[in-house]
């Protein structure tokens, strides 16, 4: 949307301070016509857009410039691993959706807010709402575009926990005023090729990852902004250690690392081969911020 040089204050000023004392239209009821302005004006605040950019970014939580070698414990044994650089995700989109700020110049947008009689209920801010798909905010915004995305080991970039890869298939999204409610990516394939090692070294194995078509809905963990005057990108993480770790859900432990190098080396696991570490990563996947997440909120940091 075109943005223009008077801000929506001065107009709000302008339209109710400085025409105050003047009689509206032919039936002289300044106050219902100023109350029009005022509710027209709120619409054209509520309705515009900005352009917002992302960081989508892979990354491991070793502190160091290789994010393509970490190491991990799995049933209770230290192992290497190496990501090899032919590794690539195949992304097919990913797209926001976008909830209203809760009240605009101090006006709430729910009647059990504005009502003092009634007890004040709150959707979560996570739960996208159910508009028609025209409306801004029931529309799906993409940020990610389909691409090949090879060298996703490639470290390019920086951020507090040392290297990571940048995705360069990302780009800015038009985004109305208030929160980011939801993210969700989905891919046409992810390959991953990697050495395992346990140390102490038995032996240097390889094996390849086929995860075919799927998708990922990703829920901030704190309200991120989209306003007027932001300065930063959206940042969207994936854990390359993270998708291969262990994890106790439900009283089971899964050993993803433990069980894969048990296997002879060479071996692939796919949705037909191996099927049981596949159903780990497809855990792992799915998984609330074990491989994709939002990061947290700081003091000071807009997220």
């Amino acid at each position: 949307m075109k943005s223009f040089p008077i801000s929506f204050l001065t107009l709000l000023f302008f339209w109710t301070g400085a025409f105050s004392q003047c009689t509206f239209g032919s039936v002289g009821n300044s106050e219902e016509e100023q109350l029009v302005i005022l509710q027209n004006l709120i619409f054209f605040n509520n309705n515009q857009t900005i352009a917002v950019g992302t960081n989508v970014r892979s990354y491991d939580d070793q502190a160091d410039d290789n994010i393509n070698q970490f190491s991990l414990t799995s049933n209770g044994n230290p192992y290497n691993i190496t990501v090899q650089s032919d590794s690539y995700i195949h992304w097919e989109t990913g797209t926001y959706r976008i909830n209203p700020p809760n009240q605009v110049l101090g006006v709430s947008t729910t009647g059990s807010e504005r009502s003092t009689a009634v007890a004040k209920t709150h959707t979560p801010f996570t739960v996208p709402l159910d508009l028609p798909a025209d409306d801004l905010y029931g529309k799906s915004y993409p940020f990610l575009a389909t691409s090949v995305v090879s060298n996703i080991t490639q470290f390019n970039d920086t951020m507090e926990t040392g290297a990571s890869f940048l995705y360069p298939n990302t780009r800015s999204a038009s985004l109305p005023l208030g929160v980011v409610a939801i993210a969700n990516v989905s891919w046409e394939e992810i390959y991953i090729r990697m050495s395992v090692d346990v140390i102490p070294s038995a032996g240097l194995k390889s094996f390849t990852i086929l995860l075919p078509q799927g998708s990922k809905l990703i829920t901030p963990k704190c309200k991120i902004p989209i306003k007027v005057g932001r300065t930063s990108n959206i940042e969207l993480l994936i854990s390359l250690s993270g998708m291969f770790s262990d994890r106790t859900a439900g009283g089971v432990t899964t050993r993803m690392i433990n069980d894969l190098y048990a296997l002879a080396d060479g071996a692939i696991v796919s949705k037909v081969s191996n099927v049981n570490l596949y159903n780990i990563l497809q855990q792992n996947l799915q998984a609330e911020d074990i491989t994709f997440s939002f990061p947290g909120c700081f003091p000071g940091v807009e997220r």
